[in-house]
C-alpha cells in the first residue's frame, strides 16, 4: 500500500483553486484545512529528511577533502 504524497506545489495549487471558487467561500473548511495541514506536515517531514541526508553527505565529502589536503 503506497500513498502518493502531494508535492508542495500541488497543495498550494489545490488551496488556490479552492479559494478562487465561489468568491473565496470554502465548503467544509475544517475538513479542507485539516487535510492541507496534514499535507504540509508530510511535506515538511520529507523535506527535513532530505536536508538531513544532504547535510550528512556534504559533511562526509568535506571530511574526505580535508584528509586529502592534510
Amino acid at each position: 500500500m503506497s500513498k502518493k504524497y502531494k508535492s508542495i506545489f500541488e497543495v498550494l495549487k489545490e488551496m488556490d483553486e479552492e479559494t478562487s471558487k465561489m468568491n473565496g467561500i470554502i465548503k467544509q473548511p475544517e475538513k479542507k484545512f485539516d487535510a492541507w495541514e496534514k499535507d504540509f506536515q508530510a511535506w515538511d517531514k520529507r523535506f527535513t529528511k532530505r536536508m538531513t541526508d544532504m547535510e550528512k553527505f556534504l559533511n562526509k565529502q568535506i571530511g574526505k577533502m580535508e584528509r586529502f589536503f592534510e
